[in-house]
């Protein structure tokens, strides 16, 4: 379940645009591995707004793409870097 934090909130609603989790390719090591790096979250429209679904969370409306785990535990939060604040999926696991 994808949930929201509150100061990832307050962001979200200040931006007063689309917002959309951009999924990145998955990386197969035939039948040994899968690794999958963490969505990446934006704002705006996807190039492929046919891959996506569109989805309430906690209040928020956004678009997930059609593949996007829903039966993990994913929290939309702020990461800092060198002051530099962006909203990122916090809980992914890089194997599938």
């Amino acid at each position: 379940m994808l949930t929201i934090n509150p100061e990832a909130r307050a962001i979200i609603e200040a931006e007063k645009r689309p917002l959309y989790l951009d999924m990145p390719r998955a990386l197969t090591g035939g039948c040994c591995y899968s690794l999958q790096e963490s969505p990446t979250v934006r704002f705006g429209s996807p190039h492929d707004p046919e891959n996506y679904i569109h989805a309430t969370v906690d209040g928020i409306r956004m678009m997930l793409p059609r593949r996007f785990p829903m039966d993990k535990d994913l929290t939309l939060t702020v990461a800092s870097f060198l002051g530099i604040r962006r909203l990122v999926v916090e809980g992914w696991c890089l194997l599938g």
